[in-house]
């Protein structure tokens, strides 16, 4: 199981934490494995982290050429802890 640190636009951030938004398409440049966790930092329009996260589980991966553009993957996620504010991380 690795830990891979990415950005959310925060368009997409509260979808996410609130269990609405269930997928990510990624450019698979990091070798992805279902099991692995996805810290997800959330960047305003300017592409500064706002300090909330969601810890997110990999429990599919969707590697199909005939769906998907070379190189990138659909991965199915499940929310493990919300959000961090202020140094207080509040779980669902």
């Amino acid at each position: 199981m690795t830990t891979h640190e990415l950005k959310i636009k925060s368009e997409y951030f509260m979808d996410v934490a609130q269990c609405q938004k269930k997928a990510e398409i990624r450019f698979n440049d990091r070798n992805y494995k279902v099991g692995d966790i996805l810290v997800l930092n959330e960047i305003d329009q300017s592409g500064n982290r706002t300090g909330r996260k969601c810890s997110v589980i990999i429990s599919h991966i969707l590697d199909d050429a005939e769906y998907l553009r070379d190189g990138y993957v659909m991965l199915s996620i499940g929310v493990m802890s919300r959000f961090v504010l202020q140094n207080k991380e509040y779980y669902d």
